[in-house]
């Protein structure tokens, strides 16, 4: 005699019935695992382009904003190297800082080697500038970390003829162009190539920016 559920299933039914059940949220649940996996992965994948998408895009902003303001320091670089590592450094006004930064602002940039600083790498000093005053406290970004050299060069016109230097200072003309180019000493070798290894690869494609005209 076999015994039945109040709703007429056997019991075994019922067990039976349970268990396909169970097995399939087990199997739901892994699938939702597998997809957020999978999205995990993505979005891992994607942030370092995103990151330094955004990086470039600031610095392309900043560089084509470079200004000659009244009663601030001219627009300034340094050619320094360390053995064949160009270790350039920038230092001149910008007409806004960024969304976050608006206004005009001193900028510096250059590459911080010191290990008793927080921020490693390719990093910008943002100075606001209000009149003829600027504030003391700066505020430090930290562009591309992984970065272990800067190159840049400038178009400029020099008697009447416009040719590229390593190195520029004025109070009364800005480059006409900047081009920069970010470097890591983490490089793989392959044949005669040496693609940049620790940056991410829109970093590492030289930045050329036309300094904006009404700037000049």
């Amino acid at each position: 005699m076999r015994t039945r559920a109040s709703s007429g299933f056997t019991l075994i039914e019922v067990m039976v019935s349970l268990t396909v059940a169970g097995l399939a949220v087990t199997a739901a649940y892994a699938a939702l695992g597998a997809v957020a996996t999978a999205q995990e992965r993505s979005r891992a994948a994607r942030e370092p382009t995103l990151a330094a998408a955004s990086a470039r895009a600031s610095l392309a902003s900043w560089l084509a904003s470079a200004s000659l303001l009244e009663n601030t320091e001219p627009f300034r670089s340094v050619d320094r190297a360390d053995g064949s590592l160009q270790l350039d450094e920038l230092d001149f006004a910008v007409m806004d800082g960024g969304p976050l930064r608006p206004g005009p602002h001193r900028l510096r940039l250059w590459i911080d080697r010191d290990r008793a600083t927080p921020e490693q790498g390719l990093v910008a000093e943002l100075r606001p500038i209000i009149g003829s005053r600027q504030r003391p406290a700066p505020q430090t970004l930290e562009i591309a970390p992984a970065a272990s050299g800067l190159e840049a060069r400038y178009l400029v016109r020099v008697e009447g003829k416009e040719r590229w230097v390593d190195e520029w200072q004025s109070e009364i003309q800005l480059p006409r162009a900047i081009q920069l180019r970010v470097v890591s000493l983490s490089r793989v070798r392959l044949g005669g190539l040496a693609p940049e290894g620790g940056l991410p690869p829109l970093l590492t494609v030289p930045l050329l920016v036309p300094v904006t005209l009404e700037n000049w």
